[in-house]
């Protein structure tokens, strides 16, 4: 399993492909579907999200950014840019505290919803929900880098809060 996650995760590792090897790796069900040429299926189940969604299309960007520091304290910025938006929110206290979403404190995150937590800082924190119970985010890595985190309760080191759904 190492030598495919080392051989699947390169600058050409798509989300859906990013997204079955992490929930492989975790024992879950992959987040989008479609085994490659000697890549085994017997874990991967496919989603409704269609390949080239705008769903799939933000976490494409969040895993072609994998490794990036550039976005470090910005992490609502990096949310919004996945997603083709402009900036709406300052932070993501105030995108969290805002009324464009529901929020939802129950449940595991579908793909794509953004997903908050209130920490030391007082902008708080958000990322994006692989939908399996893992997060993409800022901060994941050293000096701030982009990454990935298996359990998105802990993943930010503060008191998690809840989610609010994607939208395109």
């Amino acid at each position: 399993m190492k030598q495919l996650k080392n051989r699947l995760t390169g600058p050409m590792c798509g989300a859906a492909l990013c997204l079955a090897l992490t929930a492989a790796a975790s024992g879950a069900a992959s987040a989008a579907g479609g085994a490659t040429a000697g890549t085994p299926r017997s874990v991967v189940s496919a989603p409704a999200v269609p390949q080239g969604s705008p769903v799939i299309d933000a976490m494409d960007w969040f895993v072609s950014h994998k490794g990036d520091t550039s976005y470090r304290d910005r992490c609502e910025l990096a949310v919004v840019t996945a997603w083709k938006h402009r900036p709406l929110h300052y932070s993501a206290k105030d995108h969290w505290l805002s009324d464009d979403g529901a929020r939802h404190t129950q449940g595991t995150p579908p793909i794509g919803a953004f997903v908050f937590w209130k920490t030391w800082s007082p902008n708080w924190h958000v990322g994006l929900s692989d939908g399996r119970g893992g997060v993409w985010m800022t901060d994941a890595a050293p000096n701030g880098a982009i990454g990935y985190k298996s359990n998105y309760k802990t993943a930010a080191g503060g008191t998690y809060l809840g989610w609010k759904p994607g939208s395109p």
